[in-house]
């Protein structure tokens, strides 16, 4: 009788250890997953954040009248953009598109991911009258 209570004892020991390596390896797999999870969150961020700079910028163009020196074709840096050191904000005025008497406007902010440069871009038209 003895020994059946330490052969049970013994496989519940047995069994316990096999739980504690099935649920190590769980969480060794789950581990792998954060360091993915963070980069991903950090590319939202910065889009987010390039987004909401294109947008400010655009409302701020949008305000302007259609003859100030900003809404000219061509290619325009952005001076006063708030974050100069991580995103480049500027955008490209033309003239007669689609229609005749209407401006297209394209204002990009580029950004940083890794060696590679991403960029958002927001576009709208407006009447040249």
């Amino acid at each position: 009788m003895i020994r059946l209570l330490r052969n049970a004892e013994a496989m519940t020991l047995v069994e316990l250890m096999v739980v504690c390596v099935v649920i190590g390896i769980a969480f060794l797999g789950l581990a792998g997953i954060f360091p993915l999870g963070m980069k991903n969150l950090s590319e939202s961020r910065m889009k987010t954040v390039a987004t909401d700079l294109a947008q400010q910028r655009m409302e701020e163009l949008l305000r302007l009248r259609t003859t100030a020196a900003d809404l000219t074709a061509g290619t325009h840096d952005d001076p006063g953009n708030p974050v100069r050191t991580t995103f480049n904000r500027s955008w490209t005025v033309t003239d007669d598109t689609p229609i005749a008497g209407m401006k297209k406007i394209v204002v990009t902010v580029t950004y940083p991911r890794g060696r590679e440069t991403r960029d958002v871009q927001v576009e709208t038209y407006m009447a040249a009258g």
